[in-house]
């Protein structure tokens, strides 16, 4: 029972405060379940029962049972042989398939950013940046890990192209999973930081090459290193 939710424990409040209504309850409910799993709200291995899910958040089954078949089809969920559906972890060559590509879109963006980037943007960049190093003076996690992912959506509007943002929205889900469990680490917030600043740098610049180095390098440090977290610590994302 200890890896069931526990709804005492701020689901159902959680639930109430992302604006579930009777409208199209199923893609609310599926938005909910991917966003706790991505958020580690709910923990790889977390069983989901269709039933205790229905009473805990007092709706019908109908709208439940969509979003846990929804979440099975992305591979977020998996069936138990007993019984309902628990949170799927990433395998480490799943993580190492994802960053691959990633490290190649994020160059490609980041080349592109090297000659787009106007003085606005550049500007937000600055500000993310300072703010990040100030979240690692405070050990915000959160803040971190919101941060993160701005400055990586930052490049890919500086990028400025529709076909290389919507590739790397098919990665985003697995990859907001992956940077959540490399950000929350200090230490290796701490690198993602000064190399978010080198690939900044690069781009304020205006050096293309230089600029999709780097961006390549920190996507496959960050890959390799939670690779290396799961293989020899265990660690499940």
């Amino acid at each position: 029972m200890a890896n069931e939710i526990d709804f005492e424990s701020g689901f159902d409040e959680l639930a109430l405060d992302a604006g579930l209504s009777r409208r199209n309850l199923g893609q609310q409910m599926t938005d909910l379940l991917r966003r706790m799993v991505i958020e580690g709200k709910l923990r790889v291995g977390q069983r989901l029962v269709e039933q205790r899910l229905a009473e805990g958040l007092g709706i019908s089954r109908t709208p439940v049972r969509e979003a846990l078949h929804r979440l099975a089809q992305e591979e977020l969920l998996c069936k138990r042989s007993r019984g309902g559906y628990e949170v799927r972890p990433l395998t480490p060559e799943e993580v190492e398939d994802a960053e691959g590509l990633r490290a190649v879109l994020e160059a490609y963006a980041a080349e592109r950013a090297a000659s787009r980037c106007g003085p606005e943007l550049r500007a937000v960049l600055e500000r993310n940046l300072d703010e990040f190093e100030q979240a690692l003076a405070d050990k915000d996690e959160e803040r971190l890990v919101a941060l993160n992912s701005q400055f990586h959506h930052l490049l890919h509007q500086a990028a400025d192209s529709t076909l290389l943002s919507r590739q790397l929205g098919e990665l985003e889900v697995t990859v907001e999973r992956i940077s959540r469990a490399l950000i929350s680490n200090m230490a290796a917030g701490s690198w993602s930081c000064d190399e978010h600043r080198a690939i900044y740098m690069a781009i304020r610049e205006g050096s293309p090459a230089l600029a999709a180095k780097l961006a390549r390098e920190h996507v496959a440090h960050g890959g390799t290193w939670i690779v290396a977290r799961m293989r020899e610590e265990n660690l499940a994302i």
